[in-house]
Parts: C-alpha cells; sequence; structure tokens
C-alpha cells in the first residue's frame, strides 16, 4: 500500500528527478484500481504498476517526456482504453502526473508532506493527501500538497480561503466511502483551483502474521509484501532471517520466543503458522484460540495433522465454534509441483481471496 514510498525516498537522497503516476478514476472495465502508483525515475526505472500493458507503455512514455522538461509540472491525463490504447478493456482512466524534478516543495525537509506521510503510514493512521492539480499561475504556491487527519491539518498554503476549502472538503471525504475525487474551488477574487482528495485507511489494513521463517515463508514474502496489508515475520532463528535476500522495507520482523511475540499482535490478525515444529505449531495454535482475536488461523500441514490438533482443542473443550475457525491445511495440495514456490503461491492465494471477499463485503 505504501510500497512507493520506498522508491521516492531513495531518489529524493540521490537528487534524482522523478514523476509520481497515480490514478484517480476510472471507468468501465480497466486492468487498475483507483489510488494505484508508479514511481518512474530519470534513470528510466520504474516502481509499481498501473495494470501493464498499452495503458502502462504510454504512461510512462509520458512520464519519460516530462522529466525533460525544467520545472516540476502537474498534468492529468484521460486513457480511452479501447480507442485510443487499443485495449480490450474497453473502459478508461484517468492518470495524474507530477514531476519532480528539482527540489523546490521541500522534499529534502524532515518535515516534507512526504515525511509526515510516511509517519502516519507507520503509525496506521487514516489521512487525506490533498494534492493541487490546477491553480490560477498568478496565485501560483510551489507547495502543492496537505495532509488531513482527523486530529491534524498540515498545509502552508498562503492561500487562507484555499486552505479553508481543502481542509473542509477533506472533512467531509473522511466520512465517505469515495476516494480519490477532485473537487473546484474558486473565490470572490476568482481564483480558481482543482484539488485532488486521496483517502487513506491505513487503520483498515489487514494485519498478517507469519510464524516461521522456512523456506516456504521465504518464497512467500515476496509475493505478499505489496498487497494491502500490515505484515509480521516471526522466528527465534536470526539465521533464518539471515538467508531471506529480499526486501525487508515493509515487514515487521520479530527474532524472539514465538509464544512471547504474540502478545503485541494487533487484534483480528490474519494468521499463518508455518513453523519447524509440531509441538510449537501447536502451542501458536492454541494460545490463538485461546485469545480468539484472530480473523484467520492456518496452519501448514495435512489433513491428518490438522484433524488431530482440533481433536486436542476439543478434549481441552476449547470452543467449537473457535476451533471451527481453524484451518489445516491451508494452500491448495497439487500431486506434481511440490517446491516452496508452488506452496508459497497457493497459500498467497488463500490471502488474496480473504482480502477480496472482505473489500466486497464491506462495499456491499
Amino acid at each position: 500500500m505504501d510500497s512507493w514510498l520506498d522508491p521516492v525516498k531513495t531518489e529524493i537522497s540521490l537528487n534524482n528527478g522523478f514523476v509520481l503516476l497515480t490514478i484517480i478514476a476510472t471507468k468501465g472495465s480497466t486492468p487498475c484500481r483507483n489510488g494505484d502508483k508508479i514511481v518512474f525515475t530519470k534513470n528510466e526505472n520504474s516502481f509499481g504498476s498501473i495494470g501493464g500493458g498499452n495503458l502502462e507503455f504510454k504512461s510512462l512514455a509520458f512520464a519519460k517526456e516530462m522529466l525533460g522538461q525544467k520545472m516540476n509540472t502537474r498534468q492529468l491525463v484521460k486513457y480511452p482504453l479501447g480507442a485510443t490504447l487499443g485495449q480490450c478493456c474497453g473502459g478508461y482512466v484517468k492518470v495524474l502526473f507530477e514531476s519532480f524534478i528539482d527540489d523546490d516543495e521541500g522534499l529534502s525537509h524532515n518535515n516534507s508532506w512526504i515525511e509526515q506521510v510516511s509517519a502516519l503510514y507507520k503509525k496506521g493512521e487514516d489521512f487525506i493527501l490533498a494534492t493541487i492539480i490546477d491553480i490560477d499561475k498568478k496565485n501560483h504556491s510551489s507547495t502543492q500538497k496537505c495532509i488531513y487527519t482527523n486530529n491534524n491539518f498540515y498545509s502552508s498554503l498562503g492561500n487562507k480561503k484555499l486552505s479553508n476549502f481543502i481542509e473542509e472538503s477533506a472533512s467531509n471525504l473522511m466520512q465517505s466511502a469515495q476516494s480519490p475525487t477532485i473537487v473546484e474551488f474558486e473565490d470572490d477574487s476568482e481564483t480558481k483551483a482543482q484539488v485532488l482528495l486521496e483517502k487513506v485507511n491505513s487503520s483498515e489494513v489487514l494485519p498478517v502474521v507469519v510464524f516461521g521463517a522456512g523456506h516456504i515463508s521465504r518464497a512467500l514474502m515476496p509475493i505478499i509484501i505489496n498487497l494491502p496489508i500490515k505484515l509480521y515475520w516471526i522466528d527465534d532463528r536470526q539465521e533464518q532471517f539471515d538467508q531471506y535476500v529480499g526486501d525487508t522495507s515493509q515487514i515487521n520482523i520479530i527474532c524472539d520466543d514465538f509464544l512471547t511475540s504474540m502478545a503485541d499482535l494487533p487484534n483480528e490478525i490474519y494468521t499463518l503458522v508455518i513453523t519447524y515444529s509440531h509441538q510449537i505449531d501447536f502451542e501458536i495454535c492454541e494460545k490463538m484460540i485461546i485469545q480468539n482475536n484472530f480473523s484467520y488461523l492456518g496452519m501448514i500441514g495435512s489433513s491428518i495433522k490438522g484433524r488431530k490438533f482440533r481433536d486436542r482443542f476439543a478434549q481441552k473443550n476449547y470452543s467449537k465454534d473457535v476451533i471451527d475457525k481453524f484451518t489445516c491445511p491451508i494452500g491448495e495440495k497439487q500431486k506434481l509441483l511440490k517446491s516452496p514456490t508452488s506452496i508459497a503461491i497457493t497459500i498467497a492465494m488463500d490471502l488474496i481471496n480473504f482480502i477480496e471477499n472482505k473489500k466486497q463485503s464491506e462495499l456491499s
């Protein structure tokens, strides 16, 4: 969800120009969703995706053109997927392009909007990121971003009326399911502005914990790291973590006793038990069942292992309703493909389906 922040921070630290692409509107069948982002760098590296295909190809070509200019610019482009791009989807998307070529917005400062957004993600706090897309040149302000939370409003705009308008609009959006949205501003002096409001529901991101850092878990991490989740990875063996060579910037790695580490996990957590010991598996699952504060509890293993664990839980008189929420085996068993990657992909599909069903139920 916040995977675009790291490449942005890297480019800022290197004093390199980049373009931030954001999908702000979709209609019909599209390969992307509102809020999807790409970071395209001066070195022509791209991070993230807006659905691939000709849409992404044309968008990156346009981003490259923007990097050839001498000043920061923002442009809103509408792409009809069928007529213009020859994609069979048939819908259209609007893409906001923001180029950051010079640091007139103070991105390298400790109190920049990038640092504030990063801190809000880490705290799991909901917020609105407001971007001024278009404003009268005579009233142009170099600082084009504002941030609204339920407790604070961060703005350094010189136009007080515009600042108040953005704060009020952001407050209204925070209570709405719609995002992103564009609002129009005009005051008595005929100052006009278009403002994009993006709502980030950090508090609604699904917490996920993976117990065990063996070969299957290490294969699982790069598959799920960029899903809309807050990821915890627990094992009591540092050497297992050391064998993982992938990106860990989005992972809360905890090298400690399994049961002790459970105390600080959030409620309603999606739990995957993939440790090296059946006894440890049982102790983790038993504690989860006693606490009954999980949204999903799944353990790797055979159907026989799952049945034996359920029998042991029942013998201890734990709630049948809670025991029934326990899943083992997890993933989908394959007859021939049994590599760690194959197993990890099926486990990841369970997680993806869980997130999809949860989001659809919230919209209905």
